[in-house]
């Protein structure tokens, strides 16, 4: 092995066994606040103070409400509940705006859902609390499914199924073991590499080069967790950008909201990571089929020259990614007279910041990472390959 190679990778080796190391550290130092947790969490306080149920619009009439200084129409809408213990039956919700806070304006024929509270003497009060949307959304999963079917036959079939278990992964696992007090982190870090061993298995086959593509997406959100935690800590950002964050986390102050934000920040990158990856060894295996004779050195070259080219385009893909997810944060500038100074320091505009760049740093690392790996890998393949067929020829020479 020649002496610059042989330097790069103990200089590569050691800087990934540092980051291993130090994150895993941090994982525990950081776990503490959350592992402690009893289960009772989410159980004991974050139970809602009512009921949400569907319903639909029968009716929308126009009445006048009077008060002591002037008068004010309001809408009441009859509706009829299609859910719940309440199936079936009537009711009628003033449009004021205690009943109706986000001022929704539904038609007749419209589903809604209706918060029910209960009172302290047994009556029950009810709220709009928005459209039903999930005919909606029904509609357009179908319609994806279709197109990737349709478009891509057994392969997309395989696509959509990947994806389906990995939303069922972060729903059914990272989320419910979030509630009962565990640390999200680490389990966000091992579900990264399992949905790539799940898409990339059902694409190309479970072998060694599904096995570098997960370990290679495993580092790259490893470490897109490990700069953002150093920049989150040096930003002071505690994970509570929105008021939907303070709201809950104050219902749950036994809930680390810094992990979920680190997990958040893991399972984002991971998609964009797991592209990179899936490339460089799918280019790699390519590039050794033409030619056998490539050193692993060679092979770790050409992994770095596929990689560098998806990773341009992939990091502009990223960071556009959060910028047009957040274009609502950037409209806060105007709402603070223009002062950057302001706006630069807001909440959510910061945690944006981290979450941007430290899954494109992630996604740097991924490249040499997973080139070294599957540099590797695809020599010892070949190598064992070359032996087989030489062992094999001698056997059928001496016969």
């Amino acid at each position: 092995m020649p002496r610059f190679f042989a330097v790069r990778v103990l200089f590569l080796g050691s800087l990934l066994g540092l980051f291993f190391c130090s994150g895993f550290t941090a994982l525990a130092a950081g776990g503490d606040d959350a592992t402690d947790a009893p289960s009772q969490t989410a159980s004991s306080q974050n139970q809602p103070d009512g009921t949400y149920e569907r319903a639909v619009i029968e009716s929308v009439t126009t009445q006048n409400q009077k008060t002591t200084s002037t008068g004010q129409q309001v809408q009441v809408y009859h509706i009829q509940f299609l859910s719940g213990s309440l199936d079936g039956k009537e009711q009628d919700i003033r449009s004021d705006v205690g009943s109706n806070p986000y001022g929704l304006s539904p038609k007749t024929g419209d589903k809604v859902v209706v918060f029910i509270q209960p009172g302290q003497d047994g009556t029950a009060s009810y709220y709009l609390e928005g459209f039903d949307r999930r005919a909606a959304i029904i509609g357009l999963c179908v319609l994806f499914v279709l197109m990737l079917v349709l478009l891509s036959g057994w392969q997309g079939f395989k696509v959509a199924l990947s994806i389906g278990i990995s939303i069922a992964l972060i729903g059914y696992v990272l989320i419910p073991l979030f509630l009962r007090g565990y640390n999200p982190v680490p389990i966000a870090i091992f579900l990264s590499g399992v949905f790539t061993l799940i898409s990339t298995g059902l694409s190309t086959g479970w072998n060694r080069k599904t096995v570098v593509t997960a370990i290679g997406t495993i580092g790259g959100s490893l470490i897109a967790y490990l700069v953002s935690w150093v920049f989150a800590d040096w930003a002071h950002l505690s994970g509570l950008a929105t008021e939907e964050d303070r709201l809950f986390f104050d219902k749950n102050p036994l809930l680390n909201p810094r992990g979920l934000l680190f997990a958040g920040i893991i399972v984002a990158s991971a998609g964009v990571v797991e592209d990179v990856a899936v490339s460089i060894v799918s280019g790699m295996a390519e590039v050794r089929k033409a030619n056998h004779r490539l050193s692993t050195r060679e092979l770790f070259k050409a992994g770095m020259v596929i990689g560098n080219d998806h990773m341009a385009a992939l990091a502009n893909t990223l960071v556009y990614a959060y910028v047009g997810g957040s274009l609502s944060s950037l409209l806060l500038y105007t709402q603070f007279g223009g002062s950057w100074l302001k706006f630069i320091n807001f909440d959510s505009v910061v945690d944006e910041i981290v979450r941007s760049l430290s899954g494109t740093i992630g996604l740097i690392f991924t490249v040499p990472i997973t080139a070294l790996l599957a540099a590797w890998v695809i020599k010892r393949e070949s190598i064992a390959r070359l032996e087989a067929e030489i062992s094999a020829h001698g056997h059928g020479h001496h016969h």
